[in-house]
């Protein structure tokens, strides 16, 4: 749904930037036809509303036998592209330049003069006044040696220093309405003037924006894209650069964050936010201001990334507790809260305060069933301290009794664990007796249990993985099929056959349960390595999914395997193609590029290939750069 959805609503959009366009390039040779120009715009953009409005309500016509929690985000991710698409077509009149570059440029402190771009790069401006045109192609060889070509109408003429001084004119407003020379700008400013200085040049960016198109053409052989882009995007183009390609200064990385806040894109912001996780020495308040920023996230799915980076720094301070588990109350979907729970008892050393904020926040869970199975996860990890059981016991109390029997498998769990009876010998017959029972109950519940209670005794046995599979297949409920998929995993370390029934299962889960698919697969990784067949069925999974945040976890899982190796590399750049989020696919090659710098010549094509498709300049040269 959500790629037919994309290419439906970009087609109207292309035909008005399309209109746009030729309407703004013909206004500067018929100035007498501005107003007319306009009124055709206005309208034009009317009418693209009105076509996205009518997309709008089809999509939501067609999310509505979906859940509610999961029909809102994709309504809400519609509603934001198409803001985003409209905001960025109303105002093409307001960038007075035809400009057109490609690669890194570099220019001075003053913004008045370009001194380099990278390899095979270049910058063209044009511009036209009354009738009269000025060109400047500055363009630069294979080695980075560049050149200034300069024209006045159709006759060439000496940069220097006519050229000069026309670009010492109107550079400077051409860099404060584009994200020309971002590098070296943000750079400037940050290491000579600090934050402050780069804070103020965002806050400096034009409030209106202006329009994005994208033409091959061609200037002396050279295929180009051009695009321009509005404030909202080169704020986030800034804030990537400050990020991504400077050694933030300590006393920075709180207002940093707190900038962060602000960005509109889920994507954006959450890449920033684990790169600034992943690769600072933080302290407590800022990892609280990494937790602030967390919560502003709209989308559950990039809160639980975030929150699973999180957990290796978690602190059982009271103001990292108390943020922490308010991000976990606020979030809708269940299995991502449960799923975050989950790594954290296994990641972080708990004190008996976070335990109990922990089990407070599992009692305000809205599904029972997936309260149930986090309260089954977390008895092996408790300790052995009477207020952490008294909580643990009020959430037990309080599940509705409508699910008795789930209410009663974790009372014995707790026996179990109580008795400290351990994991007892498997029996091949008992268990194959014990797994046929459940081919006759047709409640998901008793037939959960019973499945949960074989994975104590689980045999990497042909006719076991059969009888087991017959059973877990027989399920109706995708929630209690995951969290027995995931119990499964988290007690047996699963051989060839049972790993390649347990990926055909989560064929049935892929379509509508990416939440709960992306959980069991994580767990799958930290059983590598598979065989060539389970990989490929695992990363065909990938290859059905749609949710950026989802694929990107996972394929950053699957980077950071101990298993990980020259093939799995090509998989995974193959499925890089799965992200549709410029700032997501490149935040996984980047994570890659390690592996790819000792890889074979062909792999190493894949990738740049896999780069080079990267709709955003500063995307695409912030992954090459990675490579030796």
């Amino acid at each position: 749904m959500k790629t037919n959805f994309t290419h439906t609503l970009r087609k109207p959009l292309a035909i008005l930037v399309c209109i746009v366009a030729s309407m703004a390039f013909s206004s500067f040779a018929f100035a007498d036809e501005k107003s007319d120009k306009s009124n055709k715009i206005a309208k034009s953009i009317k009418q693209a509303r009105a076509e996205m409005d009518a997309l709008r309500d089809e999509l939501r016509e067609e999310y509505r036998e979906l859940g509610s929690v999961y029909k809102a985000e994709v309504i809400a991710r519609a509603e934001a592209e198409r803001k985003r698409e409209l905001e960025i077509t109303t105002a093409s009149s307001d960038f007075p330049f035809d400009l057109k570059y490609k690669g890194i440029i570099e220019i001075t402190e003053d913004n008045k003069m370009i001194t380099g771009i990278s390899a095979d790069g270049f910058v063209e401006i044009n511009k036209t006044a009354f009738g009269n045109n000025r060109r400047l192609f500055i363009h630069a060889d294979d080695k980075g040696t560049i050149t200034y070509e300069y024209y006045v109408g159709k006759t060439e003429t000496a940069f220097n220093p006519e050229g000069k001084k026309w670009l010492a004119e109107i550079l400077p407003d051409i860099v404060k309405r584009s994200d020309l020379g971002v590098e070296s700008r943000v750079r400037h400013l940050y290491q000579k003037k600090g934050l402050r200085a780069v804070l103020d040049a965002i806050e400096d960016l034009p409030s209106g924006s202006s329009y994005t198109y994208s033409s091959e053409w061609s200037v002396f052989t050279i295929k180009t894209t051009s695009s321009r882009s509005g404030s909202r995007a080169s704020k986030n183009t800034f804030l990537k650069t400050l990020i991504y390609d400077n050694e933030l200064k300590s006393q920075d990385i709180i207002p940093i964050l707190e900038e962060l806040e602000e960005v509109q894109s889920n994507s954006t912001k959450g890449s920033l936010v684990r790169f600034i996780l992943e690769n600072y020495n933080l302290n407590t308040a800022q990892l609280a201001a990494v937790l602030e920023a967390t919560s502003t996230h709209s989308y559950n799915t990039e809160r639980g990334s975030t929150l699973r980076i999180f957990n290796k720094y978690y602190s059982n301070d009271f103001e990292i507790r108390k943020a922490y588990f308010d991000i976990i109350e606020e979030m809708e979907i269940n299995s991502e809260k449960g799923n975050v729970i989950k790594h954290l008892v296994r990641t972080a050393e708990l004190s008996n305060d976070s335990w109990i904020s922990m089990l407070r926040a599992v009692d305000e869970f809205s599904s029972e069933r997936e309260k149930g199975a986090v309260l089954l996860d977390l008895i092996k990890f408790m300790p052995k301290n009477d207020e952490v059981m008294a909580s643990f016991r009020d959430v037990l109390d309080n599940m509705s009794d409508s699910y008795y029997i789930l209410k009663g498998e974790i009372t014995n769990a707790l026996l179990d664990d109580a008795l400290d009876s351990g994991k007892r010998k498997s029996d091949k017959v008992t268990l194959l007796n014990y797994l046929k029972t459940a081919r006759g109950i047709s409640s998901n519940s008793q037939r959960g249990l019973i499945l949960r209670k074989a994975n104590r005794l689980f045999i990497n046995d042909e006719e076991i993985v059969d009888v087991y599979f017959e059973a877990l297949n027989g399920l109706d409920s995708e929630m209690e099929m995951y969290n027995v998929m995931l119990d499964l995993l988290n007690r047996n370390k699963l051989e060839d056959a049972a790993m390649y029934r347990l990926l055909r299962t989560l064929d049935r889960l892929v379509g509508d349960f990416q939440h709960g698919t992306g959980a069991v697969m994580r767990q799958v990784v930290a059983q590598f390595p598979l065989s060539e067949t389970n990989y490929n069925q695992f990363f065909r999974l990938i290859n059905r999914m749609d949710q950026n945040s989802t694929i990107e976890e996972l394929l950053r899982y699957v980077i950071d395997s101990p298993s990980m190796n020259a093939d799995l590399a090509v998989k995974v750049i193959e499925n890089t193609q799965q992200i549709d989020v410029d700032v997501e696919r490149a935040a996984v090659l980047v994570r890659l590029s390690q592996h790819i710098n000792n890889s074979n010549s062909s792999t190493k094509y894949v990738f740049k290939s896999m780069a080079k498709d990267l709709e955003s300049e500063y995307e695409q040269n912030r992954v090459l750069r990675t490579l030796n």
